[in-house]
């Protein structure tokens, strides 16, 4: 269906686009905040990333997915705005990774939390990461994109995504850990 709205929009039927932004546009959102953390940036570059997308139409291959190209726009765009943006960043305070042997204790105190309070703490945490982290996490777990997929959109190699997502998901135990530690050692 996507193609044949792509093959429409390029012909000059622009009735189609509207469903590319209402079916991308969260997730464009979510990329677009994990990386520059800041919402009206978010929001600019995810308008930014469908004009461009619109008018770069005829340019799309069709060798992937429409959103993993879309999506790539996006990364472009939000790593361009935060280069632009670089002076005004703090540096990342990074928590160590957690001991393998801790992360069954955060999984079960996770697991005892209602959605809201889940979703409110892998948010929370996930801010608190750097920029890269956020986008690898947020692309594997949240967008559920393949390895291959996420290195259509961020140009790193598979080997590298696998171990970046393995040590960011130890650094978001971390964080986790860090918020639930006092319940952790109320259960022990």
């Amino acid at each position: 269906m996507e193609l044949f709205y792509i093959r429409q929009i390029i012909e000059g039927d622009i009735s189609h686009f509207p469903y590319f932004v209402e079916t991308y546009k969260d997730m464009a959102f979510a990329i677009a905040y994990r990386i520059t953390n800041n919402r009206e940036d978010a929001e600019e570059i995810v308008q930014d990333a469908f004009v461009k997308a619109y008018r770069s139409l005829a340019k799309f291959r069709q060798d992937s997915k429409f959103s993993t190209w879309l999506f790539r726009i996006v990364v472009n765009l939000a790593l361009t705005k935060i280069k632009r943006n670089e002076k005004k960043i703090a540096s990342d305070i990074e928590i160590s990774e957690l001991p393998d042997n801790m992360i069954e204790s955060v999984e079960a105190m996770y697991r005892g939390l209602s959605e809201t309070e889940q979703r409110t703490l892998i948010n929370t945490a996930l801010d608190e990461m750097g920029r890269e982290d956020r986008l690898l996490l947020t692309l594997y777990y949240l967008n559920e994109n393949s390895i291959d997929e996420i290195k259509d959109i961020t140009s790193i190699s598979p080997d590298n995504i696998k171990m970046k997502l393995h040590r960011a998901r130890k650094k978001m135990y971390g964080r986790l850990n860090k918020r639930l530690e006092p319940a952790i050692k109320e259960t022990v």
